[in-house]
């Protein structure tokens, strides 16, 4: 029988290793929060420029707010190209309470490319290596890194970054296992995530199109699989950590969540945005996020629609009036 596999990072041992994967955008305090109450072991910030925090800038500052509900569940990911910088950053974060810190060397935005960061370090190993070195270096704390299989479909360069990884300190790398020119579309590529795995020292955690639980059984099946890493087939169903968990530790299959979950998740990640942003901005800022929570429900079109043109949580709640009778009818 498959089984979660336990894991410790440092000298901390994760409840499981289960994580909410850093997502642009989306993975704020409101919602990492909501992941752990849902059951995941690590929550990761949105991805934060070292550039940008070496100047302060209090944008990025907001980013890295934490609470008590993450206790020492949260990482602060970071990216950029200097080596110099990274380690600075790392070692401010490390101030901050923070007793994770990732590198990020698998973004495939186009914009984080040009800067010459993200999934395009993986042209550079040397470069790698030397911020790898550089932050392990000045701070304490544990280090991981998150990269790609590789630039392009075909190539599997995660076995060399990872020797890299570990040789320069880091303490465990997720993989997504898909090519940066993918994104997040297509299949991932089990075989090249198995691959990275076969002469790795350090835990490797499987990333990439995991949504329910036989998507997580594909990597878990993986012998030296040590976690799983899931982003957007979370969001809005943050109990899927719970229900993959107590699937293969508890040998339990947990209720499929209905609609009316749904709108109940959507209903605290308002109140915590609002408590955290401000009522307008609150709201505002899960627009991105909302078509996750009511995408199966009829009129969901329309209903995107309406929650586009609200701005404050008195109309919120008139448009949650409106939704609730579908709830009865419609069901995952």
């Amino acid at each position: 029988m498959i089984k979660i596999p336990e894991l410790k990072i440092g000298n901390i041992k994760l409840k499981n290793s289960l994580m909410l994967a850093p997502m642009a955008g989306i993975t704020d305090l409101p919602l990492r929060e909501l992941a752990v109450e849902g059951g995941a072991g690590l929550v990761y910030t949105e991805m934060i420029s070292a550039t940008a925090l070496s100047y302060g800038d209090k944008k990025t500052l907001k980013l890295l707010q934490t609470s008590v509900k993450e206790k020492d569940m949260a990482v602060a990911q970071i990216f950029g190209n200097s080596p110099s910088v990274m380690a600075d950053s790392a070692k401010k974060i490390q101030d901050m309470g923070y007793k994770f810190i990732d590198i990020n060397l698998g973004c495939p935005a186009k914009k984080i490319a040009k800067s010459g960061a993200g999934a395009k370090l993986l042209e550079s190993p040397k470069n790698i290596e030397n911020i790898l070195t550089a932050v392990v270096k000045n701070v304490s704390i544990a280090v991981t890194a998150k990269i790609r299989i590789g630039l392009f479909k075909g190539q599997n360069i995660a076995p060399e970054i990872i020797e890299i990884a570990q040789n320069c300190g880091i303490q465990m790398v997720s993989v997504h296992a898909r090519p940066a020119e993918n994104g997040h579309s297509g299949l991932p590529d089990l075989k090249a995530f198995e691959e990275a795995t076969i002469n790795a020292k350090i835990p490797i955690v499987a990333n990439g199109g995991i949504i329910d639980i036989q998507t997580a059984e594909k990597f878990l099946k993986i012998p030296k699989c040590a976690g799983l890493m899931i982003g957007r087939g979370a969001i809005g169903d943050y109990d899927l950590f719970k229900r993959i968990e107590y699937f293969f530790n508890e040998n339990e299959v947990l209720h499929h969540p209905g609609i009316e979950t749904k709108i109940d998740w959507f209903k605290k990640h308002i109140m915590a945005s609002i408590e955290f942003y401000g009522e307008e901005k609150g709201i505002v800022v899960l627009r991105k996020i909302a078509p996750y929570y009511i995408k199966d429900i009829p009129n969901a079109c329309h209903i995107r629609d309406r929650f586009n043109k609200i701005t404050s949580l008195k109309d919120f709640n008139n448009l949650i009036e409106n939704i609730i009778p579908f709830c009865n009818e419609t069901h995952f």
